[in-house]
């Protein structure tokens, strides 16, 4: 019993792996969700990635490539306000500059 009770929290852990802290939380997967989301590259610039969830893994979204700091914060913030009139947006799915992660690669075109 002893052990099952110290092995209780590891068991718990194991069940929430890879869920978001608030399940209710919007997602870019979820259909209606509208989503703007800024992420580094190489060179010190910025991407703004952008566009509506298709109940898809990974929407479709609009890239804007090669933007500086200003540049891409005030792409964000047009888009954010976009995003609270949109009709079509059930859900609003945000990262700013502050949580960029970096953005891979292009693919080798063939």
């Amino acid at each position: 019993m002893t052990r099952l009770f110290l092995l209780s929290p590891l068991l718990l852990a194991a069940c929430v792996e890879g869920m978001p802290a608030d399940p209710k939380a919007p997602r870019m997967d979820q259909a209606g969700t509208c989503f703007a989301v800024v992420s580094a590259e190489e060179g010190g610039t910025w991407a703004l990635t952008r566009g509506i969830g298709d109940g898809s893994k990974e929407p479709k979204g609009v890239i804007k490539r090669g933007l500086s700091a200003a540049q891409v914060d005030a792409a964000f913030a047009k888009e954010q306000a976009i995003m609270a009139i949109e009709p079509e947006c059930l859900a609003v799915y945000a990262k700013d500059r502050s949580q960029a992660v970096p953005l891979p690669a292009p693919a080798p075109k063939a």
